[in-house]
């Protein structure tokens, strides 16, 4: 397959007359460049997927109309592609930039009541959620091609009727992308006020409802078959290297008493326990054993009025006090 974006940007505009562009040659040549770009049989590389979260969706009848605001059009010549066209540099293959991803995503947080359906909680605070996933680190990838149907590329018309709603319109053409041709979305998000799994069924949910692209209000954009993508057992790796990795430099802010109510999760008595079977350093002791009476004093039952098992703890430390 030769490169689409070469096609469809470069070797379009050659061979032409320019001295003449309404000549007849000039339209069959277009015509015919538009013929061969639609027909190429695409071919996917597994392409490696960016982020930590991905999934899948596909494109629906009558299909995807991308970057068509780039300039593309040719004067006075009948049967040319009137319309840009998005492909990524390197594979040639349509490609929806991440840009507008994050786009369409943030234009959804305009409606706070329909954010708020989505996740099924009429008290959602939407602004905190859209300041955390836009301006807080997430990042959105360009989504690219990995599968097609029977053809990638398409062609379609416009009827522009003008000022004069009588007047017969003069069809104009433009690419597309077809129905059936699944794209790759690729996130990096972050656990915050929503998880990452929670982010990710989020923007699944406003994609499917709003669509992607040009011409979504007459049914162009539209996708189905979300589906997620399992984790390679590197990203897993990845994952979970990093994760430890932020935990180590966390634990490095702690002072060594810290670190032992931050593995005991704050549980004196399952601290104490720890101390009786010597799972902690015997040098610790006098320094934990202050620690803990600062705490248990806060509370009456516990020190004060100390009973039973309570009675129990009280009296180990004070004993490794020497009170």
């Amino acid at each position: 397959m030769s490169n689409l974006g070469w096609l469809f940007y470069k070797d379009y505009f050659k061979g032409l007359d320019y001295t003449n562009l309404e000549s007849e040659q000039n339209s069959h040549l277009i015509k015919e460049k538009v013929q061969t770009l639609i027909t190429q049989t695409a071919t996917f590389d597994s392409s490696e997927m960016l982020g930590n979260i991905h999934f899948k969706a596909t494109t629906t009848y009558p299909g995807l109309i991308l970057g068509s605001g780039n300039a593309h059009e040719l004067p006075s010549i009948e049967g040319q592609a009137i319309l840009g066209f998005s492909f990524d540099y390197t594979s040639g293959l349509p490609v929806i930039a991440g840009s507008s991803i994050k786009g369409v995503l943030r234009s959804a947080f305009k409606h706070i009541e329909y954010i708020q359906e989505l996740l099924n909680d009429e008290n959602f605070d939407v602004e905190a959620l859209e300041t955390e996933i836009f301006d807080n680190g997430d990042i959105f990838f360009d989504a690219v091609v990995v599968g097609a149907g029977t053809n990638l590329l398409g062609d379609d018309y416009l009827a522009p009727h003008g000022d004069d709603a009588l007047k017969n319109p003069i069809p104009l053409r433009f690419i597309k992308v077809m129905p059936n041709v699944t794209f790759r979305f690729d996130f990096e998000l972050s656990d915050g006020i929503l998880s990452k799994s929670e982010k990710e069924t989020l923007f699944r949910k406003i994609l499917s409802d709003l669509g992607l692209g040009a011409k979504t209000n007459v049914g162009y954009g539209k996708f189905s078959d979300f589906k997620a993508i399992a984790k390679t057992k590197e990203e897993i790796a990845k994952e979970e290297a990093l994760k430890a990795e932020k935990e180590e430099e966390r634990l490095s802010k702690l002072s060594p008493l810290d670190r032992i109510f931050d593995k005991y999760q704050n549980n004196i008595p399952n601290i104490i326990n720890a101390m009786k079977a010597k799972e902690i350093e015997e040098i610790l002791f006098k320094e934990l054993a202050e620690k803990i009476k600062t705490e248990l004093v806060k509370k009456p039952k516990e020190w004060e009025k100390a009973k039973q098992k309570s009675l129990k703890r009280k009296e180990y430390i004070q004993a490794i006090l020497g009170e």
